[in-house]
């Protein structure tokens, strides 16, 4: 079959596929919160103070921005200097630095046109995108990439891109990692309020019956579309150094997720996106180009599996595991050297959007989700920590390490997010301490930047 009339077929049954599809889906000081620290319940519709103890479970909450509309960088995206000291996040007037010690808030780099990417490793830079300005998406125009020092403010360039974008460097910070889909259209037109608002367009899409679905339903209808439309695709590296661009792998699939592992500067993991049920999601390959490998096999009709996240140590491969999709939850880790496999369960009402790990290599962390996410909790809306318990009864000693091992999640809830809109994906992550998670969140009305308390 030619690539035009699979993509034909494809097309011809997107919409009852899609309604399918869319049924679920180093230490540094700690930061000291304020000396008085008022009992505020979440009010979405009053101002976000600046510090309250959640009545609800007794956690001390700091606002970090001072700018509504703030946000942070998607989960698994390094925003921290190798001392630990600063965080960068978004601002409206560009973006921003955080000194983690007191919270103070500094504007490192004016302007909404510059794009926040992550944090290099090695050096006290921040990596951000300038993109051409032109008509269409911005992923098919050119842009230049830039690192600017945190405390000197000096810049300096990186790369041009003619199209795509970087989604990190390795741990040497020797080489970028980028991807590109040409001729790709975004799944959903963007529009300046909704981008304002949820970081990303707001899905829209209308089911059989000519009624609007949820968002949740329409983003699956939206994945769908964008999965089904088999454009060329390519992962590659550039050289910070030389500025040499190499293309690692070749596809008609739909890659996302790229990142390089924290300590390995040799290895990379990517995502084949689409709808989880269809896709053999989570790939690991070397920096050279060889070694492409999954990093799971299905075994079930319905298995899911992706939002995966190196362990700070780059030992472990973590990821959402869902056997099947919607009805038992899992946190699946793979130990990268030695193949070992560990699934960690989840609760229904402790199922978040995203997960991540703290810098002890052991705590987790979920942002929740609502009823209309693929949990379909109903009590989920919460930012929870996530320690681990061996199972009832379990006899370690004849334990077969060629064999998954189960675990079970005990789960301390940090913050009340009843009142968020989860169309704004929290993207939560531990400081380097591990003393505090921050977040972005709308509970209050507008977005902004938080930190939660651990305990740990």
């Amino acid at each position: 079959m030619t690539r035009t009339s699979r993509r034909t077929v494809l097309k011809s049954a997107l919409l009852p596929l899609a309604m399918a599809s869319a049924q679920g889906m180093a230490p540094s000081a700690s930061a000291q919160p304020p000396a008085s620290v008022p009992s505020s319940p979440p009010d979405s519709g009053g101002a976000a103070p600046k510090a309250w103890t959640d009545p609800k479970t007794g956690r001390r909450i700091v606002r970090i921005s001072d700018q509504e509309g703030s946000g942070v960088l998607y989960f698994y995206r390094h925003a921290y200097t190798p001392e630990g000291d600063i965080m960068v996040i978004k601002s409206p007037s560009g973006i921003a630095a955080v000194r983690l010690k007191d919270w103070n808030t500094t504007l490192l780099v004016k302007g909404k046109e510059n794009e926040l990417l992550f944090m290099l490793r090695k050096t006290r830079e921040a990596v951000y995108s300038v993109t051409d300005a032109g008509e269409g998406d911005a992923a098919q125009r050119p842009k230049t990439i830039y690192a600017i020092h945190v405390d000197t403010k000096k810049v300096r360039k990186l790369a041009r891109l003619e199209a795509g974008g970087v989604n990190g460097a390795n741990a040497d910070d020797t080489l970028l990692l980028g991807t590109v889909s040409y001729g790709a259209k975004p799944l959903q037109p963007k529009d300046a309020a909704s981008v304002a608002k949820f970081g990303s367009a707001e899905y829209a899409a209308l089911g059989p019956d000519g009624k609007p679905l949820n968002f949740a339903k329409a983003k699956g209808v939206r994945m769908l579309e964008r999965w089904a439309a088999r454009v060329p695709a390519e992962l590659f590296t550039i050289d910070i150094r030389t500025g040499a661009r190499k293309v690692l792998h070749r596809t008609e699939e739909w890659i996302g997720h790229a990142q390089f592992s924290p300590t390995d500067p040799g290895l990379i993991r990517f995502c084949m996106e689409g709808p989880w049920h269809r896709v053999d999601r989570i790939k690991l390959l070397k920096a050279d180009g060889t070694g492409l490998r999954s990093a799971h096999t299905r075994t079930m009709n319905m298995e899911i599996w992706g939002h995966e996240f190196f362990s700070h140590d780059g030992k472990w491969l973590w990821y959402d595991l869902q056997t099947p999709r919607g009805q038992v939850f899992w946190v699946a880790g793979l130990e990268l050297a030695t193949g070992k496999r560990v699934w960690k369960r989840v609760e229904q009402n402790d199922w978040g959007v995203h997960f991540n790990i703290a810098p002890d290599n052991k705590t987790f962390a979920s942002d929740g989700g609502d009823a209309d996410m693929v949990a379909h909790a109903p009590d989920g809306k919460w930012i929870s920590l996530l320690q681990a318990d061996t199972i009832v009864d379990a006899d370690l000693p004849s334990y077969d390490e060629g064999l998954v091992t189960i675990e079970k999640f005990k789960s301390a809830r940090l913050v009340d997010m009843s009142a968020h809109d989860y169309r704004l994906e929290p993207n939560l992550r531990f400081t380097p301490d591990g003393k505090w998670l921050v977040f972005a969140s709308n509970m209050h009305g507008a977005n902004h930047v938080y930190a939660v308390e651990t305990g740990i």
